[in-house]
């Protein structure tokens, strides 16, 4: 045997304190990002099948020129457990009796995802450059080829054509696609199990960001990707974007999803919907637990139209609304968008099964409005068997 001479065998022994040291300290710092107290976290319960007839549909598309990840399945259970559970909570935080959210289930007991291996590269779904349009339609219609018709299916696509998040109703038909990144199935933004993917939420370790090259810490990159997922299923379900309270899920605040986990920040609902959307879910077809099935006709907006012209300045816009429903109109929601600021939910309204109604509703902007601004107004309007309408006003600020 050969020994190493002393100045080199120092040199080794620096050099592999230095290495330990280094590991330790990267070890120390992984586990100081978990809670000191494993049992503060909140776990999701499983997920069963409710029976339903009006289910959410989960589809994993993957195009000829991408690979399918390992584990999507087990995955995608570990997603839906955190929004199921998060629709339930917050719908019983807002009085609303409900079983909550169904899914597709297969033979085997576990959760449906359906593995659409798709006909072309991911530039023939993207277009070049990207279209989102093209995106959704170019999928559409090739998992409808795969999966049957979506009549009381709303989808959700995690797409690994191109990086989107996007959400398009199809109300006449109690269904509509919302679509995310396949991206999210890598393994260290989701993890396998629930009770690793809670630990995801409160980690700092830096993970590679969904559909992206740079670095974030993984607590972002996993609350931000699942909370995601709980934001787009809302458009489906009649809610529109609610910047009046950064704690909104159709604002930004599934950013802080973790919150929701930890018995300590959980009770102050630092994640929430509004009372307004969660009144729009609670009487669509996904929650409400009472029906007229029959009742397949929408409610009729005979009239939405801004009642005097917007000025530049101003904040508070005038709109003339009539409706009208057989049944009994449900709640509504007003979006304003443009004039010079964000998305900004407005209006809500409960019509409490009043059969017509008209009048003019005044809207306040959070800001000043901008000359010269395009202005848009949209409104959601659900009957009370779970019927939605919609309707748009295009204007433009005036000087």
């Amino acid at each position: 045997m050969r020994f190493l001479p002393g100045s080199l065998l120092s040199a080794i022994v620096v050099l592999s304190l230095v290495f330990g040291l280094g590991l330790m300290a990267q070890l120390d710092r992984k586990k100081s990002s978990y809670p000191n107290n494993p049992q503060s976290l909140i776990t999701p319960p499983p997920l069963e099948d409710l029976g339903k007839d009006y289910k959410v549909r989960l589809v994993y598309f993957v195009p000829t020129d991408r690979e399918v990840k390992p584990g999507y399945r087990d995955k995608c259970e570990v997603l839906m457990q955190v929004v199921a559970d998060v629709y339930r909570r917050e719908m019983k935080a807002n009085q609303h009796e409900t079983r909550g959210l169904d899914f597709e289930f297969a033979e085997d007991g576990r959760l449906r995802v359906h593995l659409v291996k798709a006909k072309h590269p991911s530039t023939f779904y993207t277009g070049e450059p990207f279209d989102v349009d093209r995106l959704l339609n170019t999928q559409q219609q090739e998992i409808w080829e795969t999966t049957g018709y979506s009549r009381n299916r709303p989808t959700l696509v995690f797409s690994e054509a191109g990086a989107v998040a996007e959400a398009r109703p199809l109300p006449h038909v109690y269904s509509g696609l919302a679509c995310v990144s396949g991206d999210i199935f890598r393994d260290e933004v989701t993890a396998s199990t629930i009770e690793e993917q809670i630990r995801y939420f409160m980690d700092q370790t830096p993970v590679r960001r969904v559909a992206g090259e740079d670095e974030r810490p993984r607590n972002r990159e996993s609350q931000t990707s699942n909370g995601v997922l709980i934001h787009e299923l809302g458009h489906i379900f009649g809610m529109l974007h609610d910047t009046r309270d950064p704690r909104n899920i159709m604002m930004r605040g599934y950013d802080h999803l973790g919150q929701m986990f930890d018995h300590e920040t959980a009770p102050g609902r630092p994640v929430r919907f509004s009372p307004a959307h969660a009144r729009m879910a609670a009487v669509s077809r996904f929650f409400n637990e009472s029906f007229d099935k029959s009742d397949t006709k929408a409610p009729l907006i005979s009239e939405f139209k801004i009642a005097s012209p917007p000025k530049a300045g101003e904040k508070t816009v005038k709109l003339s609304l009539k409706m009208s429903d057989d049944k009994g109109l449900g709640p509504l929601v007003i979006l304003q968008r443009g004039g010079g600021q964000i998305d900004a939910l407005v209006r809500d309204l409960s019509l409490k099964g009043a059969r017509k109604r008209a009048g003019i509703l005044t809207v306040t902007a959070p800001r000043p409005l901008v000359a010269g601004q395009p202005l848009i107004y949209i409104v959601n309007l659900f009957d009370v068997n779970g019927n939605l309408s919609q309707s748009v006003i295009n204007s433009q600020v005036g000087p």
